[in-house]
């Protein structure tokens, strides 16, 4: 085993062969007889690299990142009512049901999507028969976001430390070297080859209300046709409240979800902790958290963990304790004053900030797909009249997102603004 690469080289020779001939006064004996049987070689290694290489073409797209990236931003303790509901452990606990969660925008679906993730993984990591998948849709990743590539992205999650399976390198070997990429029968195929392997399965579903309505209706069909093949498939389908559940799926029983007064205090909470001029105010006046947690509330933000966030972020910047009351007594109650705020405080600032906060928003809004931090670097970087790239002109991914005012993130797995 090499040490530097982690691959596994093996040789196996074949049998010893005879022994070299008598020797006669001076000369030398005869040589042996040649081994008779086989030279085998392998090289683990090599197999390891083929098998990421189907996995990587037959599923371009990796739930896994985003999934990751999602736990990382759960504020630790929050959630928890989803699991505890009477509608979600009897979902748990069934075979071949759908639950389908509606929630209005900003109250928090996709965070808890991921925490379902989570919880059902930790549950069952030592148990190989159960298989835990999940699909986040976005609306800018529509094109990219097909049916059989969705599909095939289940697929990869659920083939996570096991035998990729005859099927994937037959398809691999098919369309590989003429250029063509498998059909959606193809992918169902071998996607329904590994939920066989399984006892029981549980796939979640984030965000179907952001997917294209003819597409919807395609990938709801498949799913529920896996339930009707294999009976111990259970789906979560997260969505806004205007999405009817798909006719199709089995046993749905829906469940109104959004952000709960303990989980909205908790972020709150955390929020102040990691804003350095927030923790410092209030560590002088330590009422001024309750003040806080007495203003933005699961009342005053309607279940929206959108809205509180712009809320706080409107906090993080007062420079004394009097200007934080000040901005407490004028807070937004909807999303759009809340926005409007966001847009005077970046107004507020000095010309140069304003114009890369606008430059910024204007290209993450209108790109077709979401950019990486370094095609947003770069978008900023180009001036009119260039002719190359100044690379002394690119900035700080931290100083970019300090001047929009909480309106641009970056997910930190994925590197995706």
């Amino acid at each position: 085993m090499s040490p530097q690469s982690g691959e596994l080289h093996l040789t196996i020779h074949g049998g010893k062969g005879g022994d070299g001939g008598e020797v006669i006064g001076q000369g030398q004996g005869g040589q042996g007889g040649v081994g008779q049987g086989p030279t085998v070689n392998f090289n683990y290694g090599d197999k390891e690299e083929q098998r990421q290489k189907i996995i990587d073409w037959l599923s371009p797209i990796n739930f896994f990142l985003r999934q990751a990236d999602i736990s990382q931003e759960r504020e630790k303790g929050t959630g928890g009512w989803l699991l505890a509901d009477p509608v979600f452990k009897k979902w748990e606990s069934s075979s071949g049901s759908t639950l389908w969660c509606r929630g209005i925008p900003g109250a928090g679906k996709t965070v808890l999507a991921s925490m379902v993730v989570d919880h059902l993984s930790a549950a069952f990591r030592n148990n190989k028969d159960i298989g835990v998948a999940c699909i986040y849709l976005n609306h800018k990743e529509a094109d990219q976001q097909t049916p059989p590539k969705l599909l095939a992205g289940l697929w990869r999650q659920l083939v996570l430390d096991q035998d990729i399976g005859s099927i994937a390198e037959s398809l691999y070997k098919q369309h590989r070297e003429r250029g063509t990429v498998p059909s959606l029968e193809e992918v169902v195929n071998l996607l329904s080859s590994s939920l066989k392997e399984f006892s029981q399965v549980f796939i979640i579903v984030d965000a179907i209300d952001e997917y294209p309505e003819f597409q919807r209706g395609i990938l709801l069909q498949q799913l529920a046709e896996q339930m009707r093949l294999c009976l111990s498939v259970n789906l979560v389908v997260t969505s806004r409240p205007h999405v009817p559940p798909g006719h199709t799926l089995p046993n749905v029983e829906t469940l109104d979800i959004g952000a709960m007064p303990e989980d909205i205090e908790k972020f709150v909470d955390a929020q102040i902790d990691s804003s350095s001029r927030l923790s410092r105010h209030v560590q002088r006046q330590p009422k001024l958290q309750e003040d806080i947690h007495s203003k933005i509330s699961s009342k005053s933000v309607d279940g929206m963990f959108l809205l509180a966030k712009l809320q706080i972020e409107s906090l993080k910047t007062k420079n004394t304790i009097f200007a934080v009351r000040e901005a407490l007594n004028a807070l937004p109650e909807n999303l759009y004053d809340s926005y409007e705020i966001a847009i005077q405080r970046i107004d507020a600032q000095n010309k140069e900030d304003r114009k890369t906060a606008y430059s910024t928003i204007t290209w993450v809004a209108n790109a077709k797909r979401p950019l990486t931090i370094q095609e947003l670097q770069i978008a900023l970087a180009v001036e009119p009249g260039m002719q190359q790239l100044n690379e002394e002109n690119i900035m700080d991914i931290d100083i970019i997102l300090s001047v929009c005012a909480g309106l641009v993130i970056v997910d930190k797995e994925s590197s995706l603004v």
